[in-house]
């Protein structure tokens, strides 16, 4: 099975969608109905995107239901625009992300890395099994992102796979084949950042623009 990035005629599918075209206020509103706005933190919206300055800028969406994938098949993705990779290599932007490795109930999560000095995405999803116990999956993907063109990047979750896709480069995929369990978390979902400080990477400021966020059921 494969999802690709929600658009207007699929609307009925999404949990949120931030369209991030909003110019003043600190609300990033989510079109799809389902009532997960966002409250924005020193970003700059030109009514075509948000600008995040990697220091201190990021979106915070508080827990729903809707943005919980449970056990169910889901993607998660943005478009994105960068000129610099996270510094130094191995370091991370958080992009979109609900819950922290190791969160009760699980976590999800796309990023960008410093693989080889180049940006690249990575998708990850930290499941609870029906039994209680974890079942991990993470994808990185091989495009370089740093160049200051716009990129959609979709991660999607299955029964037994991760995988990432950038615009209509082919899709790379994580296969567990014991199979992944569900998602659902307390923790508040965040653009740009985390949510949560963590003692060893802080918050993950992203550098650069995004100009949409959504997470979507497979329905």
């Amino acid at each position: 099975m494969a999802l690709s990035a929600p658009h207007a005629n699929a609307a009925q599918s999404f949990g949120a969608h931030w369209t991030l075209d909003e110019i003043g206020g600190n609300t990033a509103v989510d079109s799809s109905g389902n009532g997960n706005d966002g409250t924005s933190f020193n970003v700059e919206g030109d009514g075509d995107g948000y600008t995040f300055n990697g220091s201190s800028s990021r979106v915070i969406v508080p827990n729903s239901p809707t943005l919980n994938s449970g056990s169910g098949d889901f993607s998660w993705g943005v478009t994105i625009s960068m000129t610099e990779p996270p510094m130094p290599t191995g370091e991370t932007y958080d992009i979109l992300r609900k819950g922290l490795a190791g969160s009760k109930g699980g976590d999800y999560k796309l990023e960008i890395m410093n693989s080889g000095g180049k940006a690249k995405a990575r998708c990850v999803f930290n499941s609870v099994l029906p039994n209680g116990q974890r079942a991990n999956a993470a994808q990185l993907d091989a495009t370089s992102l740093a160049d200051g063109r716009q990129h959609v990047i979709t991660c999607t979750k299955t029964s037994n796979a991760v995988t990432v896709q950038v615009d209509s480069h082919a899709a790379k995929t994580k296969t567990v084949a014991s199979g992944l369990g569900a998602v659902s978390n307390t923790l508040d979902l965040a653009l740009g950042a985390k949510a949560e400080k963590t003692a060893k990477s802080g918050f993950d400021w992203f550098d650069g623009e995004l100009f949409d966020a959504w997470v979507a059921s497979a329905s």
